[in-house]
């Protein structure tokens, strides 16, 4: 059994003395792990570093095996972003929800989506809202996904302000206003196109959305910590409510 691919690095562990597991995103083949001998020398582990882009080549004797992969670096992504503040929270953030996916299925909407995100990490540009939004997609892909097409009230598509934690459906401004204490905000980029004016706080609510919904759906539920790359994430947001906005 064989196959041959791209994909980008998401996780390694050691096994034995010299060898990883390595656990990479592919967009035909979803989450797959695969051994690399000899990951934990120099060479190898400047290639097995979250968001590096390789060439695959994975062989196992029966295909649910863990079988071994070879490896040739096609774009190494870790250097672009580790030069940043805020890059590799992001980076981390991905790669511990893409930890959480069923291994050996594909998500080519997740993959395309990954990849705008991992892009946009690299020349650290504008992804904070890139990254909700994908978290967004990964509820959607995993059967979570949050209703925001019309209130579930009323049924309008207009003026949609509030999500309900219960439901995770959308609440139009009038019927939400008096019990907005117990709503979430949804802020404008989450159901339209993206702004230049994007604030602080806008970003700060929609990682509060996407905490929870994520907790409640995918780490509660696998017995999980909620990643702390995330909670530092939102919290660095948090502070920049307090000067930006």
């Amino acid at each position: 059994m064989e196959w041959h691919d791209n994909g980008y690095v998401i996780s390694t562990k050691k096994f034995g003395e010299s060898s990883v597991v390595l656990d990479a995103f592919t967009r035909d083949r979803g989450r797959f792990q695969g051994l690399v001998r000899g990951g934990t020398g120099r060479k190898k582990r400047s290639l097995l570093q979250p968001g590096n882009y390789l060439k695959l080549s994975w062989r196992a004797r029966l295909e649910e095996q863990l079988g071994q992969y070879q490896l040739e670096p096609i774009k190494l992504n870790t250097g672009y972003i580790i030069s940043s503040k805020l890059a590799p929270l992001g980076l981390s953030t991905l790669c511990e929800l893409l930890k959480r996916l069923p291994d050996r299925q594909a998500y080519p909407q997740l993959y395309d989506g990954f990849e705008i995100v991992l892009n946009h990490l690299v020349a650290d540009e504008n992804w904070l809202p890139l990254l909700i939004k994908w978290q967004v997609g990964f509820l959607q892909q995993m059967g979570y996904g949050l209703d925001l097409s019309q209130c579930a009230v009323t049924g309008v598509t207009t003026n949609l302000k509030y999500i309900s934690p219960k439901t995770g459906r959308a609440v139009c401004e009038d019927v939400g206003l008096p019990y907005k204490g117990k709503l979430f905000n949804i802020p404008p980029f989450i159901i339209g196109d993206f702004d230049e004016q994007i604030s602080a706080t806008d970003l700060f609510e929609g990682f509060k959305i996407t905490e929870y919904f994520l907790k409640k759906h995918i780490y509660d539920v696998q017995n999980f910590p909620f990643p702390e790359a995330q909670k530092l994430l939102t919290d660095r947001v948090f502070q920049l409510t307090k000067t930006n906005d």
